[in-house]
């Protein structure tokens, strides 16, 4: 059967709005290039326009600061307002505030800056010496309309500070605190990591000092010296135990961690089967030749599945999910996909799931993605390389 025309002619298109999504244009850049073109838009007005000879040289000369402050205003906002609030009244003061388009885009960016940017006792001393300015500009008797111009600019600065900049300071304390609970994130999962390897090294090196305590009590009584090294590698072996138990119980001080065997890939049907339990669908496939993989390459394997089909469980709503397991020969390929319709909110790149996923595949140098579908449902892939 036929798509029907809507998905056919839409999926493009929201692959394109996807794409232009990801794009991000530097707000520096953007405007040093509008200052460019405010500057060249400048110099036309003033000498394809009206007035004297004199008041187009004096504005040709100084309305170029004001622009040129429009490409630092993020980085120095307090001084992209004085310039463009001080070249205002020096110009206001002889012929009045100047009737130009340019001028006035650049001269309101500047203002914004200081407003919204400048810190809170910059931005009043910059406000209060900007109006001092524009007042004595218009305190001549040859320019009393400035007057009105002047007081307008205060009000307006007051306003943009007060609604505008609030708003500006919370976002920016919004995303410090994300941030904060990103970084944290990391280090707890971290601390999770290094419990379990600690159970998959302890596992090998129990091992080690087991084997090597039982050849050195089979060997015959002409081999001294092997049973001595032997002695000496089980010595050494059990010592490194003992640490690394002290080292266990520092990182799971305060936490309710099972002292259970870690997982690995054999244990992925079960995963899945607790996840139809729970009213997701999964269907699990593995391809490739099957052959045991180190401890920690399959733990961390089944970490990334098992968090991928919580997260699907969690947010994909009304959802079915398939993983994909494929063998390689020198690497081991993961793909969990579903085709929910869950909130992009909680389903981005920032959640902490995902950043325990990419902080376990980064472990071992492989490579991780998770995205969106363009057709819907949630992506994520991994790659661990084996050797």
């Amino acid at each position: 059967m036929t798509e029907p025309l809507s998905k056919v002619y839409l999926e493009p298109v929201r692959a394109r709005l996807a794409r232009l999504r990801r794009f991000r244009t530097d707000p520096l850049k953007l405007d040093w290039l509008l200052a460019g073109l405010l500057t060249l838009g400048l110099e036309l007005e003033i000498w394809l326009g009206s007035g004297g000879a004199h008041e187009r040289l004096v504005t040709a000369l100084l309305g170029p600061t004001v622009t040129a402050a429009l490409a630092v205003r993020r980085l120095y906002p307090t001084s992209a307002g004085l310039t463009a609030g001080f070249v205002a009244a020096l110009i206001s003061a002889v012929w009045g505030p100047p009737s130009l388009i340019s001028w006035g885009i650049a001269w309101i960016c500047c203002m914004y800056a200081l407003a919204v940017w400048a810190r809170p006792r910059r931005f009043a001393l910059g406000a209060g010496a900007i109006t001092l300015a524009l007042l004595a500009s218009a305190a001549g008797p040859a320019r009393p309309d400035s007057l009105p111009f002047s007081v307008i600019t205060l009000a307006a600065l007051l306003l943009t500070h007060r609604v505008i900049g609030d708003r500006e300071r919370r976002a920016r304390m919004a995303e410090r605190e994300r941030d904060v609970a990103a970084r944290e994130a990391i280090v707890g999962e971290r601390a999770r990591i290094a419990r379990e390897l600690h159970d998959v090294i302890a596992h090998h090196v129990s091992m080690m000092v087991v084997q090597a305590g039982a050849e050195r009590r089979v060997l015959q009584g002409g081999n001294a010296s092997t049973r001595e090294v032997l002695q000496t590698i089980e010595q050494i072996g059990r010592g490194a135990l003992t640490e690394m138990r002290r080292l266990l119980g520092m990182l799971r001080a305060d936490m309710d961690d099972p002292l259970t065997p870690q997982p690995g890939l054999a244990d992925l049907p079960t995963l899945v089967g607790q996840l139809r339990e729970a009213g997701l669908p999964v269907e699990l496939s593995i391809e490739g030749d099957r052959r045991e993989l180190p401890l920690g390459i399959g733990l961390s394997a089944y970490r990334v599945v098992q968090e991928a089909l919580t997260n699907a469980l969690k947010h994909a709503g009304q959802a079915r999910a398939s993983v994909h397991v494929h063998y390689g020969e020198d690497s081991l390929e993961l793909e969990i996909v579903d085709d929910g319709a869950g909130a992009p909110s909680s389903r981005s790149g920032s959640g902490h799931g995902l950043v325990g996923m990419r902080e376990r595949v980064a472990l071992y140098g492989g490579r991780f993605d998770a995205n969106r579908n363009p057709g819907g449902g949630f992506v994520v892939r991994a790659k661990l390389p084996t050797v």
